[in-house]
């Protein structure tokens, strides 16, 4: 629950409706303009570029023209008169002490700003009182609330051949070789090929996306896509097979809008307290599901993703995987054993993966080339712009990230990690995402904490 505005000053608060019943009328008319300049054949990357701009900008134009902004009713509560007075009196008493500095102006307003502060905080606490004793789970902020609630030796990297033959020793060397490999084998025709896209995958896939997410640089929602008439689905279509036939991601849907998300319990007033979520195009987000199916079939149909991974994969969930540990440490305690864990956190997992890094494992995995090859793509020259409230910053480049947002992310994070060292001398992993556990037990701590210390440097 939120408080209104303080100063009564703020303009007034709108918002837009869009009549959808009139987009999905509109959409299935494909005689027009735009679309006829789309030609019937897209075999190349210009024509699938100009494609999707020219896609883009029909729907953008169908759903301004069938939207409009209304006045909205704010569900923000007002704060209590003599809330405002206090406030009032506050700002007034700063201003006196920043023109008269004097001891006592300065005294009387930070006496001002703790009883401003404290009233503020009872005003916020009786209106989470009177939140609890109203809300239901018809209430919208149920759900919201609900979820809010819940909340051996090492071995270093063997020495790599060059094609030359020579060798790589120091860890520069190393990453300098792979970033030269993945260069040299992505330029490379793929020697296999995708299974293509049909109408019928792209109609179920629109049909599941979720009408209440943010939309990308594109202002476009998903519900714009569930106007989609037949041709236009089979023109999306037509556009991802050539992609695939190209091995092509288009620089359109490269461009991210970040936003900040702050992380419970940390700093507001620091970058690094907040959680960095990417706001993807729509039509890009779609074509990623197309990949993540292909990509899933690979690494999760064919058992290559590690037992010790529960995250982001069917059946497997967070819950179980604590149970799991739960469960070890209760048999422990059965037997009279002692059990030690040890648990991490990689600090921006997604945000620090080594592109390179990636895609050499993903060759690792025999992933089909073409699919490799897309992959590349879709994770280099993306660019992104930080969006604060509705301001945005300079467009900057990213160098070594996956957007946290996107649909292929973690499953590319899963393989990233895949390769982890799995100790032999009876520690236990477990992983959940960039999650991760080593745990053992044994009679005494003596037996434990040298065999846990091997399995971390390893």
């Amino acid at each position: 629950m939120r408080l209104g505005s303080l100063t009564g000053d703020c303009p007034p608060i709108v918002k837009t409706i869009t009549n959808w019943q009139k987009v999905l009328t509109v959409l299935e008319e494909i005689d027009t303009p735009i679309l006829n300049s789309i030609p019937n054949d897209i075999v190349l990357t210009d024509n699938t570029d100009n494609a999707i701009s020219a896609l883009t900008d029909h729907i953008r134009t169908v759903v301004d023209d069938s939207s409009r902004t209304v006045p909205a009713n704010s569900d923000r509560k007002e704060m209590p008169r003599d809330a405002k007075e206090l406030i009032r009196a506050k700002n007034a008493a700063l201003r006196r002490a920043s023109k008269y500095r004097t001891c006592e102006n300065r005294s009387h307003a930070r006496n001002l700003q703790r009883k401003v502060r404290d009233r503020v905080q009872e005003v916020k606490n009786d209106n989470w009182s009177d939140l609890m004793v109203e809300i239901k789970p018809s209430h919208q902020a149920f759900w919201g609330l609900a979820k809010a609630l819940k909340t051996e030796k090492a071995v270093p990297t063997p020495a790599l051949r060059k094609l030359d033959n020579s060798i790589a020793f120091d860890d520069r060397e190393k990453a300098e070789w792979v970033e030269e490999e993945v260069r040299r084998r992505v330029i490379l025709p793929p020697k296999d090929d995708l299974d293509p896209i049909t109408q019928d995958e792209v109609s179920k896939l629109i049909k599941a996306l979720l009408v209440r997410k943010a939309p990308g640089v594109d202002s476009i929602r998903s519900t714009a896509l569930k106007c989609f008439s037949a041709p236009l689905v089979a023109l999306l279509v037509a556009i991802f097979n050539t992609c695939i036939k190209n091995c092509y991601f288009p620089a359109a849907w490269k461009e991210d809008v970040v936003i900040g998300i702050p992380k419970p319990g940390k700093p507001r007033d620091c970058p690094t307290g907040y959680r960095l979520i990417s706001l993807l195009n729509i039509l890009g987000k779609l074509f990623e599901k197309t990949l993540k199916t292909r990509l899933s079939e690979h690494l999760i149909g064919k058992g290559l993703i590690i037992n010790e991974q529960f995250g982001f994969r069917p059946n497997h969930s967070f819950p179980q995987q604590a149970l799991r540990l739960v469960e070890y440490i209760l048999e422990s305690f059965k037997i009279k054993r002692k059990t030690v864990a040890v648990f991490f956190d990689v600090a921006k997992a997604f945000d620090r993966l080594w592109h390179a890094g990636l895609i050499r494992k993903l060759y690792q995995l025999e992933l089909s080339d073409r699919l490799v090859i897309i992959i590349h793509q879709y994770i280099s020259n993306r660019h992104f712009t930080f969006r604060l409230d509705n301001t945005y910053s300079s467009v900057r480049s990213i160098r070594a990230r996956i957007p946290q947002g996107s649909t292929l992310s973690p499953l590319l994070y899963s393989a990233y990690v895949n390769d982890i060292p799995r100790s032999k001398i009876g520690v236990q992993l477990a992983l959940f995402a960039d999650d991760t556990a080593l745990f053992l037990r044994s009679k005494c701590l003596r037996n434990i904490l040298p065999r846990l210390q091997r399995a971390i440097m390893s």
